[in-house]
């Protein structure tokens, strides 16, 4: 679908190979596979937790994640060995409880299957714009990680000129995290860095979020919505503009916090093991999903006549495709060299794409 929307509407050849972009972390990946089967994740954060009725997720991604451990289990001394009071306490509550709790810390867990299949992937609403009459539309990426960047650069490679914007007090932390898988996915566009926190830095993202064709967001609202930046502000202008923004768990739960391997397990993109346990179906795979969902999103609806807001979620993104059918288990990779149809040889581990103001 992706390829055919490049070349109907934008006359762009694209060769995408599907399968190989879901697992292309995991092929670039600088770290063996964490220890502990299917049932860790392959980056190691997320792990399946069993509670007195069943199994739910909880994902260590952050710093502030491990600190709250022993806010969640009641137990001061539980940074010691969190899996091990996480395991203890989680055993002996119900799943759904356990989640609940984890959820109002805002900590990234889930339950399996717990987000119904919506009828779309995505949601939109649109109305009349004036056209910016330019050749070549702009792409202004505001989010971090995968999903987001991911769908820039698809965006990229359908002609469309991209931006990633980055905070200089909180940098995507993938540049560390999966270098390989960073640097391919902000290959051939350009990188500001803007210190959120300064007037001037306040007004040039306003300048840039204003001059573009197509914005991408994956920040919870209230983060941007203290920088001035919405739909609704940039929409004021009267400009035909894309809005793509990415959630977690959806719009209704707007401070839910959620990445790929939680998220996918709540949209029900679960494996079973040997043993007939849950575990993980892929590597953070609601992340790719929605990257790629979300570009077709954009090439099927951006229009210079319209200002449109499109809204995608990892779990809800997950749970349109496991209605789809079953994932397959275990993943097929590609070669560590030969992600997608683009090669590597220019890309070193440890360099850093440049940043610039």
């Amino acid at each position: 679908m992706l390829t055919a929307l490049a070349g109907e509407r934008f006359g762009i050849s694209l060769e995408i190979d599907g399968a190989a972009l879901l697992a292309e972390r995991a092929a670039l990946a600088v770290r063996s596979p964490a220890a502990g089967g299917p049932r860790v994740s392959r980056g190691g954060s997320a792990r399946f937790l069993h509670g007195l009725d069943g199994a739910w997720v909880l994902n260590l991604a952050r710093e502030t994640d491990l600190d709250l451990v022993p806010a969640l289990v009641e137990d001061p001394d539980a940074d010691a060995d969190p899996w091990k009071a996480l395991e203890a306490w989680a055993c002996v509550r119900p799943a759904a409880a356990a989640v609940e709790r984890a959820v109002w810390l805002g900590m990234p867990a889930s339950l399996p299957f717990e987000t119904i299949p919506p009828a779309s992937p995505f949601s939109f609403r649109t109305r009349p714009g004036r056209s910016s009459r330019r050749s070549t539309a702009r792409v202004v990426n505001l989010g971090a990680l995968w999903a987001a960047p991911l769908a820039a650069n698809l965006l990229g490679e359908a002609g469309f000129e991209v931006v990633h914007v980055e905070s200089t007090n909180r940098p995507d932390a993938s540049r560390w995290g999966d270098p390989r898988l960073h640097a391919l996915l902000h290959a051939g566009a350009e990188h500001v860095e803007v210190d959120f926190d300064s007037g001037p830095g306040r007004r040039y993202l306003l300048d840039l979020v204003s001059s573009a064709d197509v914005v991408i967001e994956a920040s919870r609202p209230r983060a941007l919505e203290n920088l001035g930046v919405s739909f609704g502000t940039a929409a004021a202008d009267g400009r035909a503009r894309t809005w793509l923004q990415l959630t977690a768990h959806g719009t209704r739960q707007p401070l839910r916090v959620g990445f790929g391997d939680d998220a996918a397990v709540a949209g029900g993109l679960v494996a079973e093991d040997e043993d007939g346990a849950p575990c993980f179906s892929g590597d953070a795979v609601a992340d790719p999903l929605t990257g790629l969902l979300g570009a077709v999103a954009v090439l099927a609806l951006h229009d210079d006549r319209a200002m449109t807001h499109i809204e995608i979620s990892l779990a809800g993104v997950a749970s349109y495709c496991r209605a789809a059918g079953d994932p397959p288990w275990p993943a097929n990779l590609p070669a560590p060299w030969a992600p997608r149809h683009r090669t590597l040889s220019d890309i070193k581990d440890h360099e850093k794409l440049p940043l610039k103001r």
